[in-house]
């Protein structure tokens, strides 16, 4: 191995590299979902100022493996320096590594010159790339290489999922239905002048919020939600309340796995407004991680999603879609797990044979491909069919591949060996008899 790959993959594999890995994964998946807020999202800063140098320099030592390691290490730190300062303090920045890592996973990467607080955490990266690189045995090079880079750019791309706009607030105020979400910090407004048929942004909102869930013309009608669930009922002149429109429990189960960074209570809706308009009244409501829906003055209730919601203006998850997505994911989740399954059999069987046929026991390590199939590649496939908004999902996608050649590839090996090995052992048998 040339000397930049072995430098920058120790530095890769370095304690504290590692370590900046585990806290980047960690916080993603458990501590954002915790404690959200400004430290976590500071943390996750952090860890990838300590673990994209050593990263780039390894990918740079396999594009160009005669680079000197004295001028890779300098230049891998200054490129991600300048890289996030560009895209933390620059509109255009942040759209432009949007874009790039949405090629692999939607993901909103916004400017936040507050971010720049991770910036000396380069300083750590500088320190372990000096450190003094020692001899490693070949099998931790093929490990560091075959299994920590790919851990690493899933760290580095993005391991949390992309952020998502939640419906909180519907308000009426002159004439006008405002619907708010919030994403992060603070809430943004889009409003409709016509009654809900179109939507545009509002920079400023309602003002002081307003929020009406009765009809002023008789008779009376009020609105308010179904507790826990995504759906409202309503009540017509002091009357008793009746669900007026409501998600099936089987749609709403498609939509909590759809959705699966969200949590139930996301889930629900949460604030209802009615205005009125000419020939009756139109009701919208907030449901969360779903967006918002409309009544008409028909009475016809539709899932509107987030219109005009910048950067969002998103859609409805389409309930049959989610239905078919989900047999989708089953479906290569159990193939995987079989094709794993049918490799791991045939192997241990073939290696049995070529044992009892006189081979040598040195066959057990054709196990050895398996193992890190099924620590690695499994649990990171079933990771990202549970967390189908994350990198991860991609997993669900990239795993047969890996999983299908080493059953494929071993089965093929230990299979021609078993037949040699028996050949031979008949042959020799054979011999004994004549002689």
């Amino acid at each position: 191995m040339n000397a930049v790959r072995g430098k920058a993959l120790a530095w890769s594999g370095h304690p504290v590299t590692l370590a900046a890995l585990l806290l980047m994964a960690v916080n993603d998946h458990i501590l954002k979902a915790a404690c959200p807020g400004w430290a976590t999202g500071k943390l996750s800063d952090a860890a990838g100022m300590v673990l994209a140098p050593p990263l780039l320099a390894a990918v740079t030592g396999l594009i160009a493996p005669r680079a000197p390691f004295r001028w890779v290490a300098p230049g891998a730190i200054l490129t991600v320096g300048v890289g996030f300062l560009l895209v933390k303090t620059t509109g255009y920045g942040a759209e432009l590594a949007s874009s790039a890592w949405s090629l692999v996973t939607p993901t909103l990467i916004r400017a936040d010159p507050t971010d720049l607080l991770a910036l000396p955490f380069l300083g750590v990266a500088w320190w372990v790339a000096r450190r003094p690189v020692r001899p490693a045995p070949r099998w931790l090079r093929a490990f560091r290489l075959a299994v920590f880079l790919p851990l690493a750019l899933a760290g580095v791309a993005a391991t949390s999922p992309a952020p998502h706009p939640m419906a909180q607030t519907v308000a009426v105020a002159d004439g006008a239905l405002y619907l708010g979400y919030e994403e992060g910090y603070g809430t943004d407004w889009s409003v409709s002048v016509d009654g809900g048929l179109t939507w545009t942004d509002s920079a400023e909102g309602p003002g002081p919020i307003r929020t009406t869930d009765c009809s002023q013309a008789a008779p009376v009608a009020c609105y308010q939600a179904v507790p826990g669930e995504i759906g409202v009922q309503s009540s017509t002149a002091g009357g008793p309340w009746t669900v007026d429109w409501r998600l099936s429990d089987k749609d709403q189960a498609l939509l909590a796995e759809t959705y699966a960074d969200t949590e139930i209570d996301e889930l629900q809706t949460v604030s209802v407004g009615v205005l009125e308009v000419d020939g009756g009244h139109v009701v919208a409501a907030a449901n969360g991680r779903d967006g918002f829906a409309v009544r008409d003055v028909s009475g016809q209730w539709q899932r509107i999603g987030f219109p005009s919601l910048t950067p969002w203006d998103e859609a409805p998850a389409e309930l049959a879609a989610a239905e078919s997505e989900s047999t989708s994911a089953q479906v290569r989740i159990l193939a995987l797990f079989g094709v794993f399954a049918a490799g791991l059999i045939t192997t241990v069987i073939g290696v049995v044979v070529i044992q009892r046929a006189g081979g040598s026991g040195h066959w057990w390590w054709m196990l050895a491909p398996h193992l890190l199939v099924g620590v690695v590649v499994l649990p990171s496939a079933l990771l990202g069919y549970h967390d189908r908004d994350s990198i991860m999902a991609l997993a669900t996608w990239v795993a047969p591949f890996p999983v299908a050649l080493v059953a494929v590839v071993c089965t093929i090996v230990v299979v021609v060996n078993a037949g040699t090995q028996r050949r031979e052992a008949r042959a020799a048998a054979a011999r004994d008899r004549w002689y």
